[in-house]
């Protein structure tokens, strides 16, 4: 999938780079008069920008330092409270090189509640990076506030929009799901190890 330059509606400030400190006053955007770091297009697609993180050689390095940074934005590590926030991103590659980058996130979420309080937000589908040319989405992520693993929504069939599915919770556990091999991994010593198998697509169970 690739993106043009989409300009936020609110702002017409230039996508700068943000380390973990500020990144609380930039995701706010317009209410901080900061730049939108997310935003609906003319087609209502969800537009992010970015990078957030990167570069790094391997989702295995990008991913323990894209979760150091989320759960640092408000609610990121409250639970499924009323102050609990999931975000949502993508992780991917520009100008066809081999290096990954991961997205400022979306905190829009799905219209309807989840059960017990849990959270969810919606992929975004597009991403705005002034150094790109070209931008391969190669997975989306997203956080949970509360230390859990996917979710059976998280692994049905018809929620994914890519080929992977990087999560991670307020500890870090970071798991990842290989849609075409239906396969469940967990990020250990560095290594995505296989631990589930997903047999029900319309239940992803």
């Amino acid at each position: 999938m690739k993106s043009g330059r989409l300009l936020p509606r609110c702002s017409r400030a230039s996508h700068t780079r943000a380390f973990a400190p500020t990144l609380i006053l930039l995701l706010t955007g317009c209410a901080s008069g900061g730049p939108a770091r997310f935003w609906l297009d003319d087609q209502r697609r969800l537009v992010v920008s970015g990078p957030m993180v990167g570069p790094f050689d391997s989702l295995m390095t990008l991913a323990p330092e894209l979760c150091t940074v989320v759960k640092q934005l408000p609610g990121a590590t409250a639970g499924n409270t009323r102050e609990g926030q999931e975000y949502c991103g993508v992780i991917y590659q520009r100008n066809f090189e081999s290096a990954f980058y991961a997205s400022y996130p979306s905190t829009l979420s799905h219209p309807l509640p989840l059960p017990g309080g849990r959270k969810s937000c919606k992929p975004p589908e597009f991403v705005s990076d002034p150094d790109a040319r070209t931008v391969d989405i190669y997975a989306d992520y997203h956080s949970h506030p509360a230390i859990t693993g996917f979710s059976p929504e998280d692994l049905q069939a018809r929620r994914q929009r890519y080929y992977f599915r990087l999560m991670f919770n307020p500890v870090c556990e970071i798991r990842l799901y290989d849609f075409q091999g239906r396969t469940v991994f967990i990020l250990e010593g560095g290594q995505f190890v296989p631990v589930k198998r997903i047999t029900d697509d319309l239940r992803g169970e």
